[in-house]
Formats: C-alpha cells, sequence, structure tokens
C-alpha cells in the first residue's frame, strides 16, 4: 500500500502531523513508540493521579474529563499500567468511573484511543475538530489534559485555546498540559529541521513555555515541574533512529543520512552521540492549571 503523506515541501507542521495520525502512518507511529512511550512513564510517576481523581470525583464516584489532541491512547493506557488507578476509590468508598471524551483532528487518532481506554476510563464523546474549533459545552470538565500534544499549535494561538479550556472546566477544576520546554529535544530538533531542511520556513512548534504563558495570561493559578530523562537509541540501528527521527518531525521524507549531514540539524545529532548510542536529551515541563490551586497537593516530588 503507498503512503499518502504529503511531501515536506508541500505541507507545515500541522498538516504534516495531521498525515501521519493515519493508518497509512501505522508504521511510523509504531516505531515511534517504541521509544517514546518513555514520556508517558515518566509522566505516569510525576503526580498522584489515583488521589487527584478520587478528589475530583467528590461523592458521585464519577468525574469527566477530556484528553484533548488524545492520539493514540498512550497516557491513559501507561497510567492503567504504572499506578493503582484501576483500584482507586472516592472518599464514600465507591469504585470510580472517568467519562472520558476523546478530542483530535484525526478520526483514526480518536479510534486508537478509545480502543486504549480500560477501567476506570469509560470511553464518551468524541470530538474530531482541532482545540481552536471546539465547542463544548460550558463548565462541563472536572479534568482536562493534553499530554505532548499542543506542538502544532501555533505559539500566537495558545491563549485562545487555554481560554476555550478555562470555559469549559468547572470552577474546581484542573487543567494539565505536558509539554517539551525550549531546552528539550523536541523543541530543539524541530528548530533545527526547519533551518536546516526548510530554509528557516514554517510553523515552530509551541512549547511548555508558550503553554505557561498562556494560562498566566488568562488568569489561570498555574503550579509547574520538570521531567529530565534521556530518550537512548542505538547508533547502528539506523532504521529505528531514522523513524523515531522522522515522527519527531512529522515527516518521513527526509532520510537519516539527509538529516545528519544538513547543517545545524547535523551539528546537534553529533552532539548527542556518545559510547554508540544517541541521548537525546528530554525536558518536559508539566502544567497544572485552575482558578484556585490552594488545594493541589498531588505531585509525587518536590520542586
Amino acid at each position: 500500500m503507498s503512503r499518502s503523506l504529503p511531501a515536506a515541501a508541500d505541507a507545515d507542521t500541522f498538516d504534516r502531523s495531521c498525515a501521519h495520525w493515519s493508518a497509512d502512518g501505522r508504521e511510523g507511529m509504531d516505531n515511534f513508540y517504541t521509544y517514546a512511550t518513555v514520556d508517558y512513564r515518566h509522566l505516569a510517576g510525576l503526580i498522584n493521579w489515583t488521589a487527584l481523581m478520587a478528589s475530583l470525583s467528590k461523592q458521585t464516584g464519577v468525574l469527566e474529563l477530556a484528553d484533548i489532541a488524545c492520539g493514540s491512547g498512550k497516557f491513559p493506557a501507561s497510567l492503567i499500567e504504572h499506578t493503582r488507578l484501576s483500584e482507586s476509590m472516592n472518599a464514600e468508598g465507591k469504585s470510580i468511573r472517568v467519562l472520558y471524551d476523546l478530542l483530535d483532528p484525526s478520526t483514526f487518532a480518536i479510534e486508537e484511543a478509545a480502543a486504549a481506554l480500560k477501567a476506570p476510563f469509560v470511553e464518551r464523546d468524541h470530538y474530531c475538530c482541532r482545540l481552536q474549533d471546539w465547542q463544548p459545552k460550558p463548565s462541563a470538565y472536572d479534568l482536562c489534559w493534553a499530554t505532548h500534544a499542543l506542538y502544532c499549535v501555533p505559539a500566537e494561538e495558545m491563549s485562545g485555546c487555554i481560554s476555550i479550556l478555562k470555559a469549559v472546566l468547572r470552577p474546581d477544576g484542573i487543567g494539565i498540559v505536558a509539554q517539551s520546554n525550549r531546552s528539550g529535544h523536541y523543541i530543539r530538533f524541530y528548530e533545527h529541521f526547519l533551518d536546516s531542511i526548510h530554509g528557516g520556513n514554517g510553523t515552530r512548534f509551541s512549547a511548555a513555555e508558550d503553554v505557561g504563558e498562556a494560562a498566566k495570561n488568562i488568569g489561570f493559578e498555574t503550579q509547574s515541574r520538570t521531567l529530565n530523562y534521556e530518550t537512548v537509541i542505538e547508533e547502528n540501528d539506523r532504521p529505528a533512529l531514522e523513524s523515531y527521527l522522522q515522527r519527531c518531525a512529522f515527516d518521513d521524507s527526509i532520510s537519516l543520512d539527509q538529516m545528519l549531514n544538513s547543517g545545524s540539524l547535523g551539528q546537534y545529532l553529533a552532539s548527542t552521540k556518545k559510547h554508540g548510542a544517541y541521548h537525546f536529551q528530554q525536558s518536559v515541563d508539566v502544567i497544572v492549571f485552575g482558578e484556585d490551586l490552594s488545594l493541589f497537593n498531588f505531585w509525587m516530588q518536590d520542586e
């Protein structure tokens, strides 16, 4: 089956991202997650998700959640695997049910994420659209999260997106965004990719700093922690390295050799190589926001 992904020269960041979130892009997606699943394992260990959801479910034992740009459901799957969430009870001793709404501009992604849901997550509504175009009911959610999901939202549109989340969260609701900051691999790699492959043209990834600034601009209280870790890929596993880096750019038209030999991108990749492997330094800010965070004490690590 031939791939229908647009060529790099013919598409900008968002369009290439959408093309990769398709059945035609499954092989690249699966190869990428061989290494990128670690992102979600670290996130699962940063917050006491069981206690947070028990708190938000209150007396009813029901929590309403929106997964923004849900991707393929790797984060809820990681929570089930690495936490005790499936056994969680609320303060009244009732099993928690998380009514789980999925938003993504890709129908394929929504279907993949829905298939990954297990108790206490209960699939509910689907919204196939960009966050910028979402028109949900006001004050509908106890919790909204976006985990490595907002890179393709242009920085100048971030405040508008966070304003939408402010409208859909209940007064005591919580928003959580996990996003690479500007010193992390995902942002640094894509900056070099655009500079070296596209002559500096193209929409840059938004960074965690853009999210944090937007949240504060619209009046949210915020808390944050930073996760620092490595993604390591052996130098001699060239297919895996190529596939991972292509996915980091949403562009499988550019070969590994092209990347290794292109300007500042090649220099950046060379700087990550040591002891026979590429060590990509991840630095991910996890930003919690809400109207009142005075009772948010669910971090599993100190500042």
